[in-house]
């Protein structure tokens, strides 16, 4: 649980927050004080909110915070340049009091704070001060930066580290950032790796980094408000596009992959690998368990053998639910042998319920569809034998 401070003298407007931000993150807790004193004996907080001006501060606060290296949004009444020059540099971010749409903005900016916690930025940038200036407002939101001052350090750090969104400069020693953006473009595709970048050029640089494949970009030298917003943007899309893909790609029943992800993601995982299998599996008698006991009954089945095989299976195997209650599971890194102790666990771990399944295992074929045919051949082979059984041959 995030425990979040607002220091605000002006009761209505506390109120408002407290009410908004408590609806709207549930990770949260929030609390309220209105004075510099009581912020004295009261400051064991993850974040705090604060006013600019209280009845008994006007920055003190501020400073008595930073020096016990808390985090800080400043709210303000008004939008001094002056308040930004002083604190920018050290504070999470400055927003005006004007109307919803700072609420709304600040709700946006505290989930993102708790969500960063878990992101891995590459930052190549050659100058050590813009390094370090761009990488201390990404540690302000919590972001982990891993830095590089040239592209081909980038490029193999990125190799190295998951990364969850590339910060590069055009101009770069040894290999620039346009053709840094080319090289991971051919890796990564617009849609799945998102690519802010950054130069201090005025001409086309924007037009030609954007149409390599970069997702956006900004002009040196930039604000620092305006660097936060563009990267959690990018960040917030990509999260969106990550979520929307996963749930169209998965079947809503059993949350195993469905057809469309065998269609469009397994066979660039299955050239990945030199050594691999498949196992289709297929649970016996169902159209029976249906005519007896009902579709429901059927839909609990299907969720429970799913949940048994994911509970079953490696951490890198992925499950499919090939059609109806025929599944298929991918297993990288193992020939058949090895993958049919993988398949005789779950056949194991559903020793204590009333129904079974068939299985044929395969690791020939040149390609995914040959590999899928073999198996699926010898799991009709398993059904016509006589059913809860595993055939590999």
């Amino acid at each position: 649980m995030l425990n979040i401070l607002i220091v605000e003298d002006n009761a209505m407007y506390s109120k408002i927050l407290i009410n908004y931000l408590s609806k709207k993150i549930l990770f949260a807790s929030f609390s309220t004080i209105s004075s510099f004193k009581e912020l004295k004996n009261n400051y064991d907080y993850d974040l705090f909110i604060v006013d600019f001006n209280l009845p008994d501060a006007s920055g003190e606060q501020i400073n008595f915070l930073l020096e016990k290296n808390k985090s800080v949004i400043i709210i303000s009444a008004s939008d001094s340049s002056e308040i930004k020059e002083k604190f920018n540099d050290k504070i999470v971010d400055f927003l005006k009091k004007d109307d919803s749409s700072t609420i709304e903005y600040l709700s946006r900016l505290i989930k993102r704070l708790q969500k960063n916690k878990n992101i891995n930025v590459l930052l190549i940038e050659d100058s050590k001060a813009m390094r370090n200036f761009q990488a201390n407002i990404l540690k302000r939101i919590n972001i982990n930066v891993i830095t590089a001052s040239d592209g081909e350090e980038g490029l193999e750090k990125l190799k190295q580290n998951d990364i969850d969104l590339l910060i590069t400069d055009i101009n770069l020693p040894k290999t620039d950032g346009i053709e840094v953006i080319k090289r991971v473009r051919k890796e990564k595709s617009i849609e799945e790796f998102p690519i802010l970048a950054v130069s201090s050029n005025h001409d086309n640089t924007s037009s030609r980094a954007l149409k390599k494949g970069a997702n956006d970009f900004i002009t040196k030298p930039f604000e620092k408000e305006e660097f936060i917003v563009r990267v959690n943007n990018l960040l917030e899309m990509f999260e969106s596009i990550k979520k929307y893909k996963k749930e169209v790609m998965t079947d809503p029943l059993t949350g195993a992959y469905n057809r469309l992800y065998l269609q469009t993601k397994l066979d660039g995982l299955f050239k990945i690998y030199e050594t691999k299998s498949i196992a289709m599996l297929d649970i016996d008698f169902f159209k029976q368990i249906n005519d007896t006991y009902g579709h429901q009954c059927g839909d609990e089945v299907l969720q429970t053998f799913v949940k048994v095989i994911k509970n079953t299976i490696r951490r890198g195997d992925i499950t499919i639910r090939y059609g109806g209650e025929e599944f298929l599971i991918f297993m990288p890194n193992v020939n058949k042998k090895e993958a049919l102790i993988v398949v005789t666990k779950i056949r194991i771990a559903l020793k204590d319920y009333d129904f079974t399944f068939s299985a044929g295992i395969a690791d020939e074929g040149e390609t995914l569809a040959e590999m899928i045919k073999i198996a699926d051949e010898r799991l009709y082979k398993a059904k016509e034998s006589g059913r809860n059984r595993v055939i590999i041959q």
